[in-house]
């Protein structure tokens, strides 16, 4: 028995040293290759002795020492491959020394005969680098390390030694470049970082104590999660990402604003401010890594969050790409706000010709061959979301009478006018200015149901014809006040309403079809309704809509 102990202790002991004799060879173990061995140094010391004797290389040594590298070394007294620059091709163009010394040092010793084309080298940093080993026309075999070619092999007692052409480039992931902006970043990066949520991570925290409640101390680890851009499948805080990412600065970014801001008073158009905000870093997120000829040949690209980057209207500097450790970035010269971010809908009512005087009257209401009847309240004030907040509405209906019903025809020429009160009864009257861009008309009236007919409606936009609503459309709920048509108010979820009616609250109206507003400046508008075949001898009007399209940019 005694005999058997010591055999297997020998070949324990045999075993051991057989694997430190060959520790070389073991990692990432492929088929043996020659790689030009007459490149390949050998030295009887270690790595670092190696370092500081070779005056070439003084200034590698210099980084390796300044940020803690060497010290770690001796610390972990283990083997590595080591990247070095010689003092002829050592100028740092990176203000992050740390950062970049552990981009030249691993913890695996990799000899040339294993390494292959293809494999990824994690370095001290958390990067992979890419590995490229290519037979040459001698039979011989280049490798380059991130693209960065081998000069000369050393191996040391404890190292394998490159020394590569200049200085190998790691990039930053996508979450370390967000991080380490500068100030003049600043706006952009609190964007991002302030959506950051920390999770304590009881498993990876270490019990320290007990308080005198009889709670358990940690000494706490917490794990930092981003999920406002997970929920788009976007882990901005992993490796594994292929992403493009657009950098605003805060001159950028409050240049955009102040523009979008102005506009909106121009125009007398309100928007939160929250709204605009946000729509700046969710569209400069993108799940593809995209290339000077994406921004060059195509119009829009869709960020994760459904933003759409007009690449002739904004300005990406293509000229210096960064590159990241999973895509590319690249820094933005000019940012505008597309208007259909800063208009959600226009829409408004008829229904305020009841507070205009005579004279305001004969200028927005425009009329040959009506007569006003009157201002018919045809439903009680109802929401269909009360909990959300969402307004109480009523459906006023103008109404008139044909002047000279055995005509059959009519015309109403309306401009849109905003009413606000005055809070004494009266109402400060102004004409809707429209900013320039591509826009859905939508229009409402009121439901045709029996009787005769109420004809057809031609329908011009500032002097453009547009559309038809026939007799048989008003007989539908398609036009039938707001409750039909199109699209709700902003926030308004059908899922989350109460009302019976949910569905019918606060909608567009009926689609006429699409208009577009030309020029640079926001201008006033004008719908035009022709009737025709009209033999009830009356018609109605409810409210107008426009809603920008995803051209209206």
């Amino acid at each position: 028995m005694e005999t058997l102990k010591y055999l297997l202790s020998a070949i324990i002991v045999a075993s051991v040293l057989y694997a430190c004799s060959n520790e070389w060879d073991t990692h990432y173990a492929r088929e043996e290759q020659i790689v030009d061995n007459d490149n390949v140094t050998m030295v009887n010391f270690p790595a670092i002795e190696y370092l500081k004797s070779e005056k070439s290389l003084s200034l590698m040594y210099n980084l390796f020492e300044e940020t803690g590298v060497i010290k770690e070394m001796n610390e972990k007294d283990q083997l590595f491959t080591i990247f070095v620059v010689n003092d002829g091709a050592a100028a740092i163009s990176t203000n992050d020394r740390q950062y970049l010394a552990q981009s030249h040092i691993a913890d695996v010793a990799l000899s040339p005969a294993n390494l292959f084309d293809g494999l990824r080298v994690m370095v001290w940093n958390g990067k992979y680098l890419n590995v490229t080993k290519v037979e040459n026309d001698e039979k011989e075999y280049d490798i380059t390390f991130n693209g960065k070619k081998v000069l000369k092999i050393t191996r040391a007692s404890n190292a394998y030694i490159y020394e590569l052409e200049t200085y190998i480039d790691s990039p930053k992931s996508l979450y370390e470049i967000i991080s380490g902006l500068d100030e003049d970043y600043s706006i952009f990066r609190e964007m991002i970082l302030s959506r950051n949520e920390n999770t304590f991570d009881k498993t990876a925290s270490i019990p320290i104590g007990v308080d005198n409640t009889g709670n358990t101390l940690y000494d706490s680890v917490f794990t930092v999660t981003n999920p406002y851009f997970a929920s788009q499948g976007f882990d901005i805080l992993s490796e594994s990402l292929t992403a493009t990412m657009l950098i605003p600065s805060n001159n950028v970014v409050t240049q955009a604003l102040n523009t979008a801001h102005s506009y909106l008073q121009s125009t007398g158009l309100q928007r939160a401010d929250s709204i605009l905000e946000n729509w700046i870093f969710q569209s400069v997120f993108f799940d593809k890594k995209y290339t000077r000829q994406d921004f060059e040949k195509n119009t829009d690209l869709t960020s994760i969050f459904s933003k759409k980057w007009r690449t002739t209207v904004q300005e990406v500097d293509l000229d210096n790409p960064v590159s990241m450790s999973n895509g590319v970035a690249y820094f933005v010269n000019y940012m505008r706000i597309p208007t259909n971010v800063l208009i959600y809908r226009i829409k408004d009512y008829m229904k305020w010709y009841e507070f205009l005087n005579d004279e305001q009257k004969a200028e927005y209401f425009v009329t040959d061959n009506l007569t006003f009847n009157k201002l018919n309240t045809d439903v009680t004030a109802w929401s269909g979301w009360p909990a959300g907040g969402f307004p109480t509405i009523e459906n006023r209906i103008l109404m008139y009478n044909l002047t000279d019903p055995a005509t059959e025809e009519f015309m109403l020429d309306f401009k849109p006018i905003r009413c606000k009160s005055n809070g004494d009864g009266t109402y400060t009257v102004t004409r809707y200015s429209i900013p320039p861009g591509e826009y859905d008309l939508c229009l409402g009236f009121k439901q045709y149901k029996s009787g005769t007919s109420p004809g057809n409606m031609e329908i011009s936009f500032n002097g453009e014809y547009v559309g038809t609503v026939t007799a048989a459309d008003l007989a539908t709920t398609t036009y039938h006040y707001d409750r039909g048509g199109q699209g709700y108010p902003e926030g308004y979820d059908v899922s989350k309403a109460t009302d019976s009616k949910k569905s019918n609250y606060d909608r567009d109206g009926g689609k006429i079809g699409v208009v577009t507003i030309n020029g640079d400046d926001a201008l006033p508008i004008s719908i035009t309704f022709r009737g025709t075949a009209v033999k009830n001898g009356t018609t109605c009007f409810h409210h107008w809509c426009l809603r920008p399209t995803s051209n209206c940019y």
